[in-house]
Order: structure tokens, then C-alpha cells, then sequence
């Protein structure tokens, strides 16, 4: 029985509260519309209800229910990027949209994009786009305004029930007293405090945030106290615009509620705060907000004891975060004072200060915290450089070029080379800076594939570094060009990859230096060329004086895969090992798949041919490098020594440890790959069932069903049968992922759209 998709909706810590009615709605309106927008001012709770109508339709859903959270993106460029990132898709194009219209075309999933309203033509395009290329997927939208779609039903979010009736308890009251007791253990609901409890659910209307904020008042005041200080929110709410909505008004009046009950250094800070995307730490706030010496941690204690801002860990490191429309109210009482220009300066320089870093962390022992710390930050970067490269394009310019590794590494690829392009458009001027952008996107296309922009911009680059006489970026010129020269000429790209080497250590430049001896090792396996233990050692001597671990895992995966070649086992086995050490301390390393592939070979070699399987199914079920270099030797290479292990061990035994390597969670895979843990035991896999072949009914079968590889036939035939991905993953032992693009390359070439019609052309064609 295949299991359901779970998608990445989180679990809420905190209980949900009434909605009844809505979530009938929502569970009715769902089987009958493509695209549901949840529609309401901030502070209604939307996002709350979104993720619980989630939980009570997913099991309509056998490919998921996925939220994306927008509320930090505020590019609009990156809403379909954040999309692909949400649902785990590889980042492999520099056109990501078709890309994410052919992984959901065969899907029947809900993806849920939660804040919207400042995202709402990327959304509406999105989303119709999605519509008309999909036949499954249905939309789930919270936003302050329509996205004005064709099909759209919208579904208005109302206040809490507040009961007028003398005893009977509505959802309002019963969200606020709950709230009240988490917030102050000793107070308690009783029938003297009920009436005043009541009615300050009826001041605030009913409005989720309003309760909550008000029940977190209750650690200092009593039900009565709040209840006389709302007379001068109400009072704040008349003198609002006339134009906006009344519960717009109301919502706001709440959170200037709670904002006229901090001292002036917390309400400064909380303003300076609304800066931040994502969360920020106590550094970063120290940094970029500006109170008078030693206010800022009272300031800041203040605020988290208010519940403005709240309090996590992300391990041992302590990290604050405020919701978006306390922060959305912070940020406009921030332009009002008219100092927002300059906290977001701040911002900027603090978080381009963490980029310039990785001119040496990048390549020396300080790359696990660097990488660590980008990622964690990740929110924040994007909002330094969408001001950056409005209010400071130059420096942005150069923040992004930086920003290289990262972008590379950590398989944001198709973003980085957004960014970089953005900023060659900002920056029309021939400047050092500008040379150093164009390499680094020609870098990134050429990584990405897109051989042609990659071509245009090396030759820009390199016209404008002899205008300038430039002969810092001769090498990185040289590795990039290595690159672009791989897909058509690749003794032409070792040569120049050869020359990048020779350039970088002329210039002492030791990060070319290094990345120029892994493209080139790689480009010399396949070429099967001299030299490549030279290339191997030295690249592994560099990164051992350096002490980086990113390099240096990727340099002893290089050694490890040399020994293998030469048949030196035991010391390939302790060089891979080593490699995967190093590379599993970057959460989204590239590189760790290609690791165990290296290490499934050699223990092959050494005739562990089920250890082997289980390996492979282990980096099978890793998101693969999406640098093509990587992918060709592990292709070129891969499926030679996958068929030597599923010769030796018979077509039964290989699927059945094959299988049991993919299921392993990556930490225990790691474990596994590193001989800390013995094997689980597998669970065994049926093998694929005896397909009836109906009779031959035109001549033209042979021609039509050639258009498809062999490999393609035998998972249109499975298709045809019924079959899940995951089954046909486990039938062909290969990855669901693998799978699922195997059935969208199938029905892009038929010019089908449905895994039915895919399976009725099947049928007809005798596969």
C-alpha cells in the first residue's frame, strides 16, 4: 500500500480555536473550485485556519498539502522559486516556471501560498498558470485582496463569534480565556470575571489577534484594567483613514494597543525591528537598531515579555521573530518617524558584512559557520539586497558576487543568478565590480546549462577586462570559460582549466585555485586523461593547509575516487569516508550524494556487493548535484557499476537493499555509510508484475512507440498498470524523483497531460 504524502505542513503548537462554519465551508468549497482564497485583514487568522483546513482535507490529497510561506519574500521574481523550494524541487534552471508546471502536472496535491496581498500580481500569474497547465492541483490563497483570477472563489474570513447571550460561550471567549491561562497560569475564568471577560471580547469584535494580545495584557492587569484602557483604543481607531476597512482599523487599533503600552525604547526598537525578514539575533539587533547605551537588552526583554516578539532556539542559538502584522505595523510607524532609510542602511551593511566574510571563509576552516549562518539568515539577505540594489546598487553589485558559494553549493542557483543579473542591469557602468558580476553569472548559466547566456556573458567580461586592464580575473575568466567549454569540447575545457590553475596560483587567488583543480579533475575522469592524480593530491594538499571542510570534503572525494580507479580499495574507502564526514556539516551540500556514490563503488570493487546497493539507494534517494560536470561522471560512471552490483547480487536481492538504503532518514544513512550502525533489516520488494500485452492493432506502433528509450517504455508499461511513482521507483529501482521525471519527459514527448491518457496510448500502442 503506497503511503500518502504528507508534504511539509507543520504541526501547530498552540490549540485551534472554533472556525466550525468555515472549515465545513472550506472542506464544501474545496472538490468544486481550483483556487480558494481565504480573504481578510491582517490579524483575522487566515494563516492559522489555511494550515487547519490542510490538515482535515489532506487525506484527499495523496500528493500532499504544501505550504508555502510568503511573507518574507518580497521579490516578486522569487515567488515561484520559493514555490519550487517549498515543494523540494531541484534548483536546475534558469527558467524555473515551466520547470515547476511539468513536476505538477501529473500531481494531485493543495498548495497552500499563505500573505499574499503584497506578492498579488506574481501570485495571480502564478496561480493561473498553474491552473491552466495542471489538472489536479488545487490552490488554497490567504490574502488581504483578491488575486482576481478566472475561477477564483473567495471565501471572506470573519471575525470569532461573540454570543450575546447571557451564559453561552462563543468561539471569541473561548480563544481568549484559553490564551489567558497559557499566558498567566494563576488567572482563571469564573463566573464573577465572565461578564467583563465577554465584553472585552465584544470591544475587540472578535478579532484573533486582538483576543490574544489582550489575553497576554492579562500577566500584568486585571480583566477590568483592560477593559478600561480599551476606551482610548477606541478612541485611536475614529482617527484613522475613513477609507480603509473598519476591521483594518480595528486590527490596528489592537496592535497600537499593545505598542502604547511599551516605554518609548521598547516602541523605537520594536519600529527599528520591522527591518528584519525571517528573524534576527541578538548581534544583528545590537548592529542595526540604535537606542541609547545598554537599552537595547532591556528594550528588547521588554518586548519578548510582552509577546511583541517572540523568543526560539535554532540549536544553541537564540533567535527573534515577530509576526508579520506586528511587524507590518512597526514598519509603518518607522516611515512616519522618517528614519526608515536609514535602519534599513544598517540592515544592509550588517548583512553584507556576513557575505563580504566569505572571501575568506569560503575556502578556509570558517566555511561551516559561514554557510551555516547564511542559510539561517537566508530571509534577511534577501531583504538587504531588494534595498540594496535600489538605494545602494554599486555595493549590492558586489554582495551578490560574493555570494557565489553560496548560491552554488547550496543549490540556489537559478536565485543567485537572478540577483546577479539584476545587478549587471542596475549597473551599466564598466567598472572592476561589474567584471567580477559577469563572471560569477556566466559561472552560474554555465552551471545551470544555459550555455548561451553563459557565452555572452564571458565575452562581455572579457572584452571589459582588457578594457581595464584587468588581470585579477583572468583565472576566474578561465574557470568560467573551462565550464562553457565542457558541453561541446571537453579536452578544450581540461586545457583551460589547466590554465585557470596555473593563473590562481600566480595571483595567489586560493578559492580559484581550488574550485579551477575540482572542475578540472572532474573533466579529466571523463576524458580518462593523464594527470588526474596530480590534479587530485594537489587540490587535496591545498585544502588540508587551508582547513576547509566544503573543499576539502569535495577534495577527498577527488582522492577517493582516484584510488578507486587505480583499485586502491582500502584507501578509497577511507578517503570517501572522510569526504562524507566533512560534507554532511552543510545542510544542503551538493556534494554528499556524489560521496556515497564514490564509496557504493568502491565497496563494490571489494565485492560487498549488498553493502554497495544500499549505498546507492542511499545517494539515490539525496538530492543530486545540480552542477552538470558532477552529474556526467556520476552518470558516466554510476550506471556501469549499478549494473555490476545487480548482476552480482541477482534482481530480487538488489531491489530489496537498494530499497532499504533509500528509506534511511540522512542522518542514520550517514551513520550506515561510516560503519557506526550495522544495516537494518529490509523489508522485501515484490517485483513487478507480469503486464498482458494487448494484440497489435496498427502499423504505425512501431514508429510512434520509438519516439520513447527503452527505460521510458518499461515506465509507461507500469503507468499503464496503475502504478504510483514510488512503485515504479522501487519496480526500476531508481528514485521517485527519478521517476516522476521519467513520466513527465513521457507525456511532454506524446504531447499528453494525464497519467490516464498516458496509459490509455500505452494500451493502444501494444507496450
Amino acid at each position: 500500500m503506497a503511503r500518502r504524502v504528507n508534504g511539509n505542513l507543520p504541526e501547530e503548537v498552540t490549540s485551534f480555536v472554533g472556525r466550525r462554519a468555515e472549515l465545513a465551508t472550506a472542506k464544501r468549497l474545496l472538490p468544486t473550485t481550483r483556487v480558494l482564497t481565504l480573504l481578510g485583514p491582517g490579524g483575522m487568522g487566515k494563516t492559522r485556519l489555511s494550515r487547519q483546513i490542510g490538515h482535515l482535507v489532506s487525506r484527499a490529497f495523496p500528493d500532499g498539502v504544501w505550504l508555502v510561506e510568503l511573507a518574507d519574500v518580497l521579490d516578486p521574481g522569487l515567488v515561484t522559486l520559493s514555490v519550487a523550494e517549498a515543494l523540494d524541487l531541484r534548483d536546475e534552471s534558469t527558467a524555473p516556471l515551466p520547470r515547476l508546471t511539468e513536476f505538477l502536472a501529473d500531481k494531485r496535491l493543495l498548495l497552500i501560498l499563505d500573505n499574499c496581498e503584497h506578492l498579488i500580481e506574481a501570485c495571480a500569474t502564478l496561480v493561473g498558470r498553474i491552473i491552466a497547465t495542471t489538472p489536479d492541483v488545487r490552490v488554497l490563497a490567504t490574502s488581504r485582496e483578491v488575486l482576481g483570477i478566472p475561477g477564483e472563489q473567495v471565501m471572506p474570513v470573519p471575525p470569532l463569534t461573540v454570543s450575546d447571550t447571557p451564559g453561552e460561550e462563543g468561539d471569541a471567549l473561548q480563544l481568549f480565556v484559553e490564551r489567558a491561562s497559557a499566558a498567566n497560569p494563576g488567572f482563571e475564568a469564573t463566573a464573577a470575571n465572565r461578564a467583563v471577560l465577554a465584553e472585552i471580547c465584544r470591544r475587540l469584535e472578535g478579532m484573533p489577534l486582538a483576543l490574544e494580545l489582550a489575553a497576554l495584557r492579562l500577566r500584568m492587569f486585571t480583566p477590568e484594567q483592560i477593559l478600561d484602557r480599551l476606551d482610548d483604543t477606541m478612541g485611536l481607531l475614529s482617527a484613522g483613514p475613513r477609507t480603509a476597512p473598519q476591521r483594518q482599523q480595528t486590527i490596528e487599533g489592537a496592535i497600537r494597543w499593545s505598542y502604547n503600552l511599551c516605554t518609548a525604547a521598547e516602541q523605537t526598537l520594536w519600529e527599528q525591528l520591522s527591518v528584519f525578514a525571517g528573524g534576527f539575533d541578538i548581534d544583528a539587533a545590537e548592529a542595526v537598531c540604535e537606542l541609547a547605551p545598554g537599552a537595547l537588552i532591556e528594550a528588547l526583554t521588554g518586548l519578548v515579555d510582552k509577546s511583541v516578539v517572540m523568543l526560539r532556539f535554532d540549536g544553541d542559538v537564540a533567535r527573534y521573530s515577530m509576526l508579520e502584522p506586528i511587524r507590518q505595523f512597526a514598519a509603518d510607524r518607522l516611515a512616519e518617524r522618517g528614519t526608515a532609510q536609514q535602519v534599513r542602511a544598517r540592515h544592509r551593511e550588517h548583512y553584507r558584512q556576513l557575505a563580504m566574510r566569505g572571501q575568506t571563509a569560503y575556502w578556509t576552516g570558517e566555511d561551516v559557520d559561514w554557510f551555516r549562518e547564511l542559510s539561517r539568515e537566508h530571509a534577511n539577505l534577501r531583504a538587504a539586497l531588494r534595498s540594496g540594489l535600489e538605494d545602494d546598487p554599486l555595493r549590492t553589485m558586489a554582495t551578490v558576487t560574493v555570494l557565489r558559494p553560496f548560491w552554488e553549493h547550496n543549490r540556489f542557483l537559478s536565485e543567485g543568478y537572478r540577483w546577479l543579473t539584476d545587478s549587471l542591469s542596475r549597473n551599466p557602468e564598466r567598472t572592476a565590480e561589474r567584471a567580477k558580476a559577469l563572471s560569477s553569472a556566466a559561472s552560474l548559466a554555465a552551471l545551470l546549462g544555459d550555455q548561451e547566456s553563459a557565452a555572452r556573458l564571458v565575452a562581455e567580461c572579457m572584452e571589459l577586462a582588457a578594457t581595464l586592464d584587468d588581470d585579477d580575473i583572468l583565472a576566474e575568466v578561465a574557470l568560467d570559460r573551462s565550464l562553457l567549454a565542457f558541453a561541446s569540447d571537453r579536452e578544450r575545457s581540461l586545457e583551460l582549466g589547466r590554465s585557470a590553475i596555473a593563473l590562481a596560483a600566480e595571483h595567489g587567488q586560493r578559492a580559484i585555485e581550488m574550485d579551477s583543480h575540482a572542475f578540472s579533475f572532474m573533466a579529466a575522469m571523463v576524458l580518462e586523461a593523464p594527470g588526474r592524480t596530480e590534479l587530485a593530491e594537489r587540490f587535496l594538499e591545498l585544502t588540508d593547509h587551508s582547513g576547509s571542510h566544503l573543499l576539502g570534503g569535495l577534495a577527498l572525494w577527488t582522492v577517493g575516487i582516484d584510488h578507486w580507479r587505480r583499485g586502491e580499495l582500502e584507501a578509497a574507502a577511507e578517503f570517501h569516508g572522510r569526504a562524507i564526514e566533512q560534507l554532511a556539516l552543510f545542510e544542503r551540500c551538493i556534494w554528499l550524494s556524489s560521496a556515497f556514490e564514490g564509496l557504493a563503488w568502491t565497496v563494490s570493487a571489494g565485492g560487498d556487493h549488498e553493502r554497495a546497493a544500499r549505498l546507492l539507494g542511499a545517494a539515490e534517494s539525496l538530492q543530486r548535484s545540480t552542477i552538470r560536470l558532477a552529474h556526467t561522471i556520476t552518470v558516466a560512471v554510476g550506471e556501469k557499476e549499478r549494473l555490476k552490483v545487480r548482476e552480482a547480487l541477482g534482481e530480487d536481492a538488489f531491489r530489496t537493499a537498494f530499497g532499504a538504503g533509500a528509506s534511511l532518514p540522512l542522518s542514520e544513512a550517514i551513520d550506515y555509510a561510516l560503519g557506526h550502525t550495522a544495516a537494518p533489516e529490509p523489508e522485501p520488494v515484490a517485483a513487478p508484475p507480469a503486464l498482458k500485452r494487448a494484440a497489435r492493432t496498427t502499423t504505425a506502433t512501431l514508429s510512434e512507440t520509438n519516439m520513447l528509450t527503452r527505460r521510458q517504455k518499461d515506465v509507461a508499461r507500469l503507468v499503464a498498470a496503475g502504478h504510483s511513482n514510488k512503485r515504479i521507483a522501487a519496480d526500476l529501482v531508481i528514485s521517485v524523483r527519478t521517476a516522476e521525471t521519467h513520466v513527465e519527459h513521457i507525456l511532454t514527448k506524446l504531447g499528453l497531460t494525464s497519467r490516464t491518457q498516458l496509459a490509455a496510448w500505452a494500451h493502444e500502442h501494444d507496450l
